[in-house]
């Protein structure tokens, strides 16, 4: 698949999804069940969540959830190469400053700290744990940099709607270790 194909995939994808999120209202409820049901839950553990951005999946009732059972969270700020993002820590109602973007981010104040499971935003996922994100490679590199230094679990974020047929990647790009969406979640690692 061409790059401009890839770049008609995202356009497609992104239309999809705002239509997606229009239609299904707040599925914050069913992606905690949908989390609690797929990913082995042991307290203390570090979560990395994000703040939503145009129509993504919201991942915050999943981090109150986690924060409640004495998890830690963090939310992403961009970084340049080579780690793409640095995770701060952050609880649900910390204070968040606006960054690159316009996405707000916890402060600079706030210890960076190695997240466990990382929850990825996206615009498109297929049944092989391919994603299909922005293009800028934050995610890549830093999913990249986390599993150099041991294990890390990626779990993709989505309406069941984002999926799609295939998506094309390249070698930098990284694969997802489960969805989780309104509708229950898939393991790649199983599939494979």
């Amino acid at each position: 698949m061409t790059m401009q194909s890839k770049t008609d995939l995202r356009r497609e994808a992104a239309a999809a999804r705002t239509a997606l999120a229009r239609a299904a209202g707040d599925i914050g409820a069913r992606l905690v069940t949908s989390f609690a049901s797929a990913v082995l839950l042991k307290p203390c553990r570090i979560v990395a969540g994000y703040h939503p951005f145009r129509d993504e999946a919201d991942p915050t009732p999943i981090l109150r959830f986690l924060a409640s059972s004495g998890w830690t969270c963090t939310l992403p700020v961009p970084a340049d190469p080579p780690e793409g993002l640095i995770f701060r820590s952050w609880t649900p109602d910390g204070p968040l400053v606006t960054g690159r973007y316009g996405i707000p981010h916890p402060p600079e104040t706030n210890e960076a700290v190695r997240p466990d499971i990382v929850l990825v935003p996206l615009l498109a996922y297929d049944g092989a744990g391919r994603r299909l994100g922005y293009g800028a490679g934050y995610y890549d590199r830093a999913l990249a940099g986390l599993r150099r230094t041991g294990p890390v679990l990626a779990v993709g974020i989505a309406y069941a709607g984002q999926r799609v047929a295939s998506v094309p990647t390249q070698a930098h790009d990284q694969l997802l270790d489960m969805v989780v969406t309104e509708q229950g979640a898939v393991d790649f690692r199983k599939a494979a």
